[in-house]
């Protein structure tokens, strides 16, 4: 009973105060509410008792807006006269989340002030917390200097951070009232008289300029004709002009041609910044095929007579029956990130083709690789490496490449696959 008795004195004293110290200004006014758990429940009560009670000293003044914060800023109740509506929203008032959000709430308060496109005042009532707000303290603060608006705060918990409600006051041009709702009358009516004192209106939009009248106009005398001997230069001071700026222009396209264009001498193919020979005439010479086809075999050339006892063998011992012999077959080894290693041995004399579709002789599921990636070539004894025009290029040691030859050890990058070439002594009986 004691505790009642007490705080009807306390919101009567905070309802005249405001009542005095709006009465000068005359600006709408957003009220902000902390709602966060950090709030000791019985100051939010006396709180919400003390705003009831100021409700009429604010709707004198203009319109009221309520806000409350704390996981987000919620608007409770728009801008309105309406004194029903806003004690209704002051009573639903409930505390609750995890988190405060105060400046988030003050910078969305600001924008629905700007949009009035008056100056007005924002009343905060808060312990002074923020976490996880989304703007900064400085953010809100620059939005009200450009809205016109100024921010009264006042404490409310136990404890108060006094610092931050009196920079928040400081940086948006308005004024520290106190904790709610023991605030001193005389400093809450000074602090809201000054703020409203100090708010700037908006300036008025400026007039459209007049149109000039027109001058009057002024009769000209047409320009008199040059001498026939002056008209003859002038021509062929144009002429001079016309060869010199078509003289410019040869030297300019000439001095920008791009200095990496090269050409086949033999075949007059465009090669590539990478081409160290022409791709096309080595295809040519490679005679490219299909894979999974043999690439066709020359022609031998003639052998000499040869005396038919030199062909023959001489009787084998019994250590020379069970020897090995040793063939080198090409060998292709994948190496992708996170998966064990496969080795992929290549038909011999046979084209062989590697990429994403099914019909290539190595398909890999891979989507950094082209449906038909690049092609390895037997030719002569060696094997060539053939780009077929993939869309993420074939490197070879590091090197974009179209036509090259593969020697041991070669490492081949295609998309995200890595293949190494090197060949391998096979046991055949």
């Amino acid at each position: 009973m004691s505790s009642r008795r007490t705080l009807f004195p306390r919101r009567l004293c905070l309802a005249s105060t405001l009542a005095l110290s709006l009465a000068a200004s005359a600006a709408p006014t957003a009220v902000l509410v902390d709602t966060s758990r950090s709030v000791p429940p019985a100051r939010f009560e006396e709180a919400k008792g003390a705003l009831a009670d100021l409700l009429p000293a604010l709707l004198e003044d203009g319109p009221v807006a309520l806000y409350a914060f704390n996981d987000s800023p919620e608007r409770v109740a728009d801008f309105t006269t309406d004194a029903a509506v806003l004690r209704a929203g002051i009573a639903g008032l409930k505390q609750g989340g995890n988190f405060t959000l105060l400046y988030d709430c003050l910078f969305g308060a600001v924008k629905a002030l700007e949009a009035r496109k008056e100056p007005g005042v924002v009343l905060l009532v808060t312990d002074g917390r923020d976490e996880n707000s989304a703007v900064t303290l400085e953010d809100a603060a620059s939005r009200a200097a450009a809205a016109h608006v100024g921010v009264v705060t006042a404490g409310l918990g136990a404890p108060v951070d006094q610092r931050t409600l009196r920079r928040i006051a400081t940086l948006t041009g308005g004024r520290y009232a106190g904790d709610l709702p023991s605030a001193a009358g005389a400093g809450l009516r000074g602090a809201f008289r000054e703020t409203s004192a100090a708010l700037v209106p908006f300036p008025p939009s400026p007039a459209p300029p007049k149109p000039a009248a027109p001058a009057p106009a002024v009769p000209v005398a047409p320009p008199a004709a040059p001498p026939s001997h002056l008209t003859g230069m002038l021509w062929l001071l144009l002429l001079a002009l016309v060869a010199s700026a078509a003289l410019l222009a040869a030297i300019i396209l000439r001095r920008t041609r791009r200095p990496d264009e090269r050409t086949c001498e033999a075949c007059g193919h465009l090669l590539n910044i990478w081409d160290t020979e022409c791709p096309a005439c080595l295809a040519k010479k490679l005679s490219i095929t299909k894979p999974g086809t043999a690439p066709e075999t020359p022609a031998a050339p003639p052998l000499p007579d040869i005396d038919p006892a030199l062909m023959q063998k001489a009787p084998p011992s019994e250590s020379l029956d069970h020897t090995m012999v040793l063939d080198e077959v090409p060998v292709l080894t994948l190496k992708r990130s996170g998966q064990p290693p496969r080795m992929f041995q290549l038909p011999a004399g046979q084209v062989v083709s590697v990429g994403r579709d099914k019909v290539n002789t190595i398909s890999v599921a891979d989507l950094t690789l082209s449906g038909q990636h690049f092609r390895i070539i037997p030719k002569g004894g060696s094997y060539y490496l053939a780009d077929l025009h993939s869309t993420n290029g074939t490197l070879l040691n590091g090197e974009r490449v179209t036509l090259r030859e593969l020697k041991p050890g070669s490492v081949i990058q295609a998309g995200q696959c890595e293949f190494a070439f090197r060949m391998e002594q096979k046991k055949l009986n």
